[in-house]
């Protein structure tokens, strides 16, 4: 396939492109719409998270962030982020991966792992990046 037959293709679509060369424009065509992911900044790496919302560690439940209960604090530069850069940047990083992770990887390296584990339970929280 020249320059020339991917120009017309992408340009026209009403070139008549031969059966032959269809895969290989196709490949080449998806090839060039993957971009890589930015590595994780260090200062989202090494930040200071305030989580509002419901946090449960064993038989402790509270809304954090509010009147009675302080955000829960974390310190990511503590945390390891190995895992959740190389999902990131393989493209495979989805909300439940990075929950797991940041909990298992972040949260207990920085503060421990709570009476049973943390988990957080409610509808909705915030996530404050300082």
């Amino acid at each position: 396939m020249t320059t020339k037959t991917l120009i017309a293709w992408l340009s026209d679509a009403e070139y008549n492109v031969r059966r032959s060369y269809r895969d290989l424009i196709h490949t080449a065509y998806e090839n060039t719409a993957i971009v890589p992911a930015d590595p994780i900044p260090d200062h989202v790496k090494d930040g200071q998270y305030e989580i509002s919302g419901w946090v449960t560690t064993g038989t402790d439940r509270r809304e954090r962030g509010t009147r009675d209960a302080a955000p829960l604090r974390i310190d990511g530069s503590r945390g390891d982020w190995d895992a959740i850069e190389e999902l990131w940047m393989a493209g495979e990083l989805d909300d439940s991966d990075f929950e797991d992770h940041f909990v298992d990887d972040v949260i207990v390296q920085d503060i421990g792992e709570g009476t049973d584990g943390w988990t957080f339970d409610g509808g909705s929280y915030s996530v404050e990046l300082r």
